[in-house]
């Protein structure tokens, strides 16, 4: 994914780039390769972990134009206009107001400025659309996240109202990006996760529906099934 998103956000030497959920890295070395060393990329992530694993790498890719900010990505203290391009790979949609981000982001480009971000379908199964429909046979609610950009259109509206004056959303198969066997990390990530909603007196019957969800997620139908979805967005916005 993570390669995808730089080839569309395609930098540029000499650009100044925001990278945010940096993680460990994997955009914003080969974002920093990339512009080079009139460029700069700062890297922000609210993981001290994450950040301390970024740093090692980009120490062994030798690159010196890569300053890593330990921060909330939804309230970056910069000045309005500092970058050219900001990317997000794989955290948009888990963010608390999806819309606020936008707009603070779009505030921190310049004239022109690109933003790049990747999400999912909002019935993809990568966004625990197994686990919804066996968790709802036995009356348990899980919410859907990142419905704000589960569709093209709602990707365009919400960047729209953000103040992005044109948005380009690029839809791919969902099985180059995820594949059956990761469904078991969909359902530890929704029991511990509070934005999958799962009222606090279901945690332990949805941990109780593992031998039948993973039952599913090894079937020949499942697999099918994402091998045909197409469920991944890749995002391009101008200011």
């Amino acid at each position: 994914m993570a390669d995808h998103l730089i080839r569309l956000a395609a930098p540029r030497p000499g650009e100044q780039v925001l990278d945010v959920a940096t993680g460990t890295g994997f955009v914003s070395i080969p974002a920093a390769r990339l512009v080079g060393a009139r460029g700069k990329v700062v890297g922000v992530d609210i993981s001290g972990g994450m950040l301390k694993q970024a740093t090692d790498a980009i120490m062994a890719a030798g690159l010196d134009n890569i300053e890593l900010v330990q921060a909330d990505a939804e309230s970056l203290d910069y000045p309005a206009g500092s970058f050219d391009l900001i990317t997000c790979c794989n955290a948009l949609p888990y963010m608390v107001d999806v819309p606020g981000a936008l707009r603070r982001w779009n505030a921190l480009l310049r004239p022109g400025g690109r933003l790049v971000f990747n999400c999912w379908a909002e019935d993809s199964h990568a966004t625990g659309q197994l686990l919804r429909t066996i968790a709802a046979a036995h009356g348990i609610r899980v919410a859907v996240i990142g419905r704000e950009t589960g569709t093209p259109e709602r990707c365009r509206g919400i960047l729209a109202a953000a103040g992005f004056a044109r948005q380009e959303v690029h839809v791919e198969p969902t099985a180059r990006f995820f594949a059956a066997d990761q469904l078991g990390e969909v359902l530890e990530s929704a029991l511990k996760n509070p934005l999958f909603g799962i009222a606090q007196e279901d945690i332990s019957k949805v941990n109780g529906l593992r031998d039948e969800y993973m039952t599913h997620a090894r079937s020949s139908s499942v697999r099918e099934s994402i091998d045909a979805e197409m469920g991944a967005c890749f995002v391009l916005a101008y200011k």
